[in-house]
């Protein structure tokens, strides 16, 4: 049986695949969370194995990945883990994989790209 961090990371993946261009080979979030999990700011990116660009998602799709990665934020916490404060989330389309990369940032809401 998977771990719940895990688990929660496959429904982000799954979250960024269905909100992504269609045309999408890699998928690339970058979010910063409050270290309460419940204020986020986010930088979303695909590749179409051409060219790279920007995506834009709903107010409802930001809500729902603040809810998924403050699960997922909470969750290390609750397992003695510092609260991280960035994360870079890549999903490979083609290969059906994911990669999470936590930072634990003092200064997240800076002003800028999150690159």
């Amino acid at each position: 049986m998977e771990s719940k961090d895990v688990g929660i990371s496959k429904e982000v993946g799954k979250y960024l695949y269905r909100i992504a261009p269609e045309d999408a080979k890699i998928i690339l979030m970058i979010a910063v969370l409050s270290p309460e999990g419940d204020v986020g700011r986010f930088e979303f990116y695909s590749n179409n194995g051409v060219a790279e660009g920007t995506f834009s998602v709903s107010d409802a799709d930001v809500k729902k990945l603040i809810d998924l990665l403050g699960e997922h934020q909470q969750f290390m916490v609750s397992n003695n883990q510092p609260a991280w404060t960035r994360c870079e989330f890549t999903v490979n389309v083609d290969s059906d994989k994911f990669s999470m990369e936590l930072g634990y940032e003092g200064d997240m809401f800076k002003l800028g790209s999150l690159r």
